[in-house]
């Protein structure tokens, strides 16, 4: 008797069981697989954001590179105008050092050997074309 009551309720109880453990572990597995979804997702969506982010980045640092390359080019022409301007003053600068010697020995063998400090006639013309006076 203990055997058919037995088998009467406990193989419906073991079923019920079963079946409950059954729905739980595929509650489970749905759940899991609906959080890995998600998961996906989210993950998708940071690469995404980094993704964006880099170029923004990149376009930005592009932009920079080729203000830096105009400010290096400008510089480096401004320097060669510079450099240009130095040697142009540098000759001159040479080319009435030595007129000076030649105007004063002019002046002095035109008045006797009476200038004094190179202010004879031709050194005075030398003095007015160095400051820019016409002759």
């Amino acid at each position: 008797m203990l055997q058919a009551k037995l088998i009467k309720y406990g193989l419906p109880a073991l079923a019920a069981v079963l079946l409950l453990c059954a729905v739980w572990v595929g509650g489970f597995q749905t759940a899991f697989k609906r959080q890995q979804v998600v998961i996906g997702q989210i993950k998708a969506e940071a690469a995404e954001s980094r993704l964006q982010a880099e170029q923004i980045y990149s376009a930005e640092l592009e932009k920079a590179l080729t203000e830096q390359k105009k400010w290096q080019d400008f510089a480096q022409s401004e320097s060669a105008k510079l450099a240009q301007a130095n040697r142009e003053l540098d000759r001159r600068a040479a080319a009435l050092e030595k007129e000076i010697k030649n105007v004063i020995e002019k002046d002095k063998s035109a008045n006797g050997g009476r200038c004094i400090d190179g202010l004879g006639a031709d050194g005075l013309r030398l003095y007015r074309q160095a400051l820019g006076y016409a002759d």
